[in-house]
């Protein structure tokens, strides 16, 4: 059962993919340019592709968005965010190591190098729903839903890839490999523009030192397929279908952009 859920789940990004992806370049290497991160850096810029999309954090009662176990899942998760939209390459600086991420390489991977699509424009909310201390470190559950944003493709807005009804469950392992005293996850100082909170907000430097990531996807059968994400996406946007095809409104204006929260505040 949970191997069918995982096969499904990637079965539709791949078809999503293959709609959008008509430019092959025969696996050449990613060119410098301004949208892409190439060559490594130590300090994150946000892709041009993602700069008019926020995230908005919200958690359930008693979990704190600015501890260091709420500040590396919202690194992650909008680290994953941005991989699915994007590409694994313009990820947060240290995600693709910390997790263990190779684009394009087994055949289970969540993300390509490079997705060829956006930009995107709108919000994205994701949801802290338990942090379950382990031994190791700590699981967390947690839900993305993006029925506000949107793709631009030939001037009209279309429903992107990342967009479900009822959200999106994840599940995910945090593994403590360092010491967590002298490494812990900190806000960084935003790479965003001062003051712009209609912008994605990013750290500028690396939140997963001391950490491995393990799975995104929930596919635990005591936590996924239940519907744990529905009550709260539908809060958010009660008149939403719950299946969202990416043919389903092609639109001449762009969706609201919420104003990003926590974002990544300025250290000064």
């Amino acid at each position: 059962m949970t191997t069918a859920v995982l096969l499904t789940m990637l079965t539709a990004v791949a078809a999503c993919d293959s709609v959008d992806e008509d430019d092959d370049d025969g696996g050449a290497a990613p060119e410098t340019t301004s949208m892409s991160p190439w060559p490594a850096i130590d300090v994150y810029e946000v892709p041009d592709r993602v700069r008019d999309a926020t995230m908005v954090w919200s958690a359930e009662p008693g979990i704190d968005l600015f501890s260091a176990e709420g500040t590396v899942i919202r690194a992650a998760g909008e680290s994953l965010v941005i991989g699915l939209m994007v590409g694994l390459d313009y990820t947060y600086v240290g995600f693709a190591a910390s997790s263990n991420s190779e684009a394009g390489g087994p055949l289970y991977s969540l993300f390509q190098a490079d997705t060829g699509q956006g930009p995107f424009v709108g919000t994205v909310h994701g949801h802290i729903q338990q942090v379950i201390p382990t031994d190791a470190g700590f699981d967390v559950l947690s839900c993305l839903v993006a029925v506000g944003l949107d793709v631009n493709a030939d001037g009209e807005y279309s429903p992107s890839r990342l967009t479900n009804g009822d959200g999106q469950e994840l599940r995910s392992s945090f593994i403590r490999t360092g010491d967590p005293l002298t490494s812990p996850a900190v806000p960084q100082p935003s790479s965003s523009p001062v003051g712009d909170d209609l912008q994605w907000q990013a750290p500028a430097g690396n939140q997963f030192g001391g950490w491995e990531i393990d799975g995104f996807i929930d596919i635990d059968p005591v936590t996924s397929g239940k519907g744990r994400c529905a009550p709260w996406a539908q809060s958010l946007y009660p008149d939403a279908p719950r299946i969202i095809t990416r043919n389903a409104y092609a639109r001449g204006t762009p969706p609201p952009v919420q104003t990003a929260y926590p974002g990544w505040p300025d250290g000064h």
